[in-house]
């Protein structure tokens, strides 16, 4: 079913929405506490001192300092792409073998950690899933995290009935940019791309929108993305999800 919506008083339609999950539905502060965590245990594990944790930290994109976000970091990287950066980073400080090591920790710190204690949805997201679903629409979130653990943190959340498809690292090798996780929640979801807009936080989510022929594509400055590095990709940018209106 088409699904009519506005953005500042202009009508758009559209089938389904792709959405992305961290930055676009739910805040990135999650994953700075992960971060966090990951630090603090290679720093036991290595016997770091506190000014190279706290190099390492700005590394990974955390503000020792603060606890909060620094845009030069990796924290947007996926899982294995974090893993080779910091793995790369400890072995330039002489650190033997630092892969294995460091794929380890973020495996102990990821099955340990109380995700669903941080987890903060971001302004408007439960309501839109809502009036998506009401208005007989169909949704997917395609994230450069696991399936797996987005559907856990939509559990948490109480999403999983809002949410039809589910498209992460562990069902498609290639990682947006690439266009083929979009096209892959489009035919999970039935819908060729051109009846589909694509929603998210940062240039790789409209690369990925645009490459697969999205009807719109939709920034959102509610993660880490700049206005200066959405703008050229997005049809249209909006600086809260809660502005697109559905009906």
């Amino acid at each position: 079913m088409w699904v009519n919506f506005s953005v500042d008083g202009r009508d758009y339609s559209a089938r389904a929405f792709l959405l992305d999950k961290d930055g676009t539905l739910i805040s990135f502060d999650h994953w700075l506490r992960v971060m966090e965590a990951r630090a603090r245990r290679l720093q036991a594990v290595l016997g770091l001192s506190d000014r190279e944790t706290d190099e390492l930290l700005i590394y990974m994109g955390v503000c020792p300092r603060t606890g909060k976000a620094l845009p030069q970091g990796i924290i947007h990287l996926p899982r294995c792409d974090a893993e080779d950066k910091v793995a790369g980073y400890l072995s330039r400080l002489g650190v033997p073998q630092a892969l294995p090591l460091v794929a380890r920790v973020f495996q102990e710190i990821d099955q340990e950690f109380p995700f669903e204690r941080y987890l903060k949805p971001l302004p408007g997201a439960g309501g839109l899933l809502e009036e998506i679903k009401g208005a007989g629409g169909r949704v997917a979130v395609v994230t450069n995290d696991s399936a797996a653990a987005t559907v856990r943190h939509l559990a948490a959340l109480g999403w999983e009935g809002l949410v039809d498809v589910v498209v992460g690292t562990d069902l498609c090798p290639a990682k947006k940019p690439a266009p083929d996780p979009v096209l892959l929640a489009c035919r999970k979801l039935g819908i060729p791309p051109a009846q589909g807009v694509m929603v998210g936080d940062s240039p790789v989510d409209l690369l990925a929108g645009r490459e697969a022929g999205c009807r719109l594509t939709i920034g959102v400055l509610t993660g880490l993305g700049r206005e200066e590095d959405l703008a050229p990709h997005a049809d249209l940018l909006l600086p809260k999800l809660d502005l697109l209106r559905v009906g």
